[in-house]
């Protein structure tokens, strides 16, 4: 390959680029707000098999494709729409990363106003966590534009 052959397919390559920023960023998402109950566990429960399944396929060991957090939220949610209470450590056990890790992370997404813990009156060493209201929103605004 000759010196202008590669500054032809580098031209090519950031013309490709420039499009695709184009589109990408002038792009209006729709948002379907009208989903049901079972629609949104449904939408969440393949955002979150995905997601390990991603994880689990690429990642080799460093955890470059985990994706820790919102996993963890994203089960608080689902949890949630169940109708079902779920603990902190429950979650960290579910998140598949060190223990003291996923407590750090709970830590953060409830300092950032992402989560909610409360104590659970009958054993106050049990702690439930549940997604903020403001939380709750922007996860079901994500799930009304996926595309599946």
């Amino acid at each position: 390959m000759t010196i202008e052959q590669a500054n032809q397919r580098f031209e090519l390559l950031d013309k490709r680029i420039a499009e695709s920023n184009r589109r990408t960023s002038g792009e209006k998402i729709n948002f379907n707000s009208d989903l049901s109950r079972v629609d949104l566990i449904d939408r969440a429960e393949k955002y979150l098999h995905w997601g390990r399944l991603r994880s689990q396929t690429l990642d080799t060991g460093n955890g470059l494709f985990a994706d820790a957090c919102w996993n963890m939220c994203l089960d608080i949610y689902i949890c949630g729409l169940k109708d079902e209470r779920v603990t902190v450590s429950a979650i960290a056990h579910s998140s598949g990363i060190p223990m003291t890790t996923a407590m750090r992370y709970i830590n953060v997404m409830v300092d950032q106003n992402l989560i909610d813990k409360k104590p659970n009156p009958a054993d106050n060493r049990m702690i439930f966590v549940s997604v903020s209201p403001d939380c709750m929103k922007k996860i079901e605004k994500l799930l009304a534009s996926a595309p599946f």
